[in-house]
């Protein structure tokens, strides 16, 4: 009833929304690109680097707002807030509210804005301020005559250089402003240094101004800071190749590494490690214990393998260790022996009534030894773990 409810009052309201859990996977939504289950950072890639505040949105009563995210076209504000159902587990709710088709339209406006709706009368100076000013009262705007020195500006481009009119007025565009393309075009990326002497990307809509006759005489230039547009790339960089619960590097990044060590032709070791009975301890214990753990392990892991080595999740309960080269296998089986110990004198202690206890199998493999090409590496690891996983279960206990 409570869920049917939910839905009639979001189609009302023409709202999305997203439940999702701890583990950032999908519980329910009204979304039916969605599946349950599947990672909400798949759809909602603006909350990378927010997780642990939304994570402490469990014990705040607060919310994250995040306005103006694009989707399918259309516009959303976008609010996550925290909450505990029926039986007390944390989960959160991410609403998104559809933007009227005015916010719509200003988000747009400045592609609207051409030779044929924006006619400027030279001899009308007012008139020509007047249009100016109704451009973007926010975002630099400034004009360049043919030959690209600047004859207007507004206070947005003062404050941002934080200069007077007269020092930038009858100064060349490239004093300012370094375009990427050597020519302008409809569409151009523009850096420029502010006040800090900071580099500041813009994406800057060139709109060529004509008289009545259609001739024209200069361009103005509408140019938005596009710096944060950069971090979240590189977020998007970081969440491609890395696991989102242990924060180690995933089989993505695994392979890329993999593919780099080949293409050197030099000998290197890789070592696999995976949790015995994985299974089991999920299902006695629950999901979140089997979470707990393998945050656990891939800590262990972290403080057992020495610098220039490389730790990675690429599945599940498989980790990797890229060895650094140069590094002999007799050392590594030596470093490896170690293992067994280190995860009997530590298991994870779950609450003041569990203690989960757990063993691992590990795997050492050697390019060009063992292996040839990346292509093969997964596959003859899963198949050589499997059969020592079967022979240690043979062994007298």
């Amino acid at each position: 009833m409570q869920t049917t409810l939910l839905k009639l009052l979001c189609r009302k309201n023409a709202l999305s929304y997203i439940i999702f859990d701890a583990n950032f996977l999908v519980v329910e939504t009204n979304n039916e690109s969605l599946a349950p289950n599947s990672d909400i950072h798949e759809y909602l890639w603006e909350i990378v680097g927010l997780e642990d505040e939304i994570l402490a949105l469990s014990k705040e009563k607060s919310s994250i707002e995040l306005p103006m995210i694009l989707r399918d076209g259309f516009y959303y504000d976008l609010e996550i807030t925290g909450f505990e159902d029926h039986t007390r587990q944390t989960l959160f709710i991410a609403t998104m509210q559809q933007k009227s088709k005015h916010s719509q339209e200003y988000a747009n406006v400045l592609k609207k804005i051409n030779k044929k709706t924006l006619i400027y009368e030279l001899s009308d100076e007012k008139k020509q301020n007047s249009s100016y000013q109704e451009i973007n009262k926010h975002l630099i705007t400034l004009h360049v005559d043919l030959d690209g020195h600047i004859t207007m500006i507004n206070e947005a481009a003062l404050h941002f250089f934080n200069l007077e009119r007269d020092e930038m007025i009858g100064k060349h565009f490239s004093t300012f402003f370094q375009p990427q393309k050597s020519q302008l075009s409809t569409a151009s990326i523009f850096i420029a240094k502010n006040s800090n002497e900071e580099d500041i990307f813009f994406h800057a809509d060139i709109i060529p101004l004509a008289d009545k006759s259609a001739k024209v005489f200069e361009n103005i230039i509408v140019a938005q800071d596009i710096t944060h547009l950069k971090k979240i790339k590189h977020e998007l960089e970081y969440a491609q190749e890395h696991d989102t619960l242990t924060g180690l590097a995933n089989r993505h990044r695994f392979l890329k590494v993999l593919d780099s060590k080949i293409e050197k032709s030099e000998e290197f070791f890789l070592c696999f490690v995976d949790i015995d009975g994985f299974h089991t301890i999920n299902e006695e214990y629950g999901a979140h214990a089997a979470d707990m753990l393998l945050k656990h392990l891939s800590r262990l892991l972290l403080e057992f393998i020495e610098a220039g080595d490389m730790l990675m999740r690429l599945h599940a309960d498989t980790f990797a260790i890229i060895f650094e080269s140069g590094k002999k296998r007799e050392y590594i089986e030596i470093l490896l022996q170690r293992l067994p110990s280190l995860f009997a004198e530590n298991p994870l202690y779950y609450s003041d009534e569990d203690i989960i206890e757990f063993h691992c199998t590990s795997l050492l493999l050697g390019y060009p030894h063992d292996i040839k090409e990346n292509k093969e590496t997964l596959s003859l690891a899963h198949k050589l773990l499997q059969r020592k996983k079967i022979d240690k279960q043979k062994l007298p206990r």
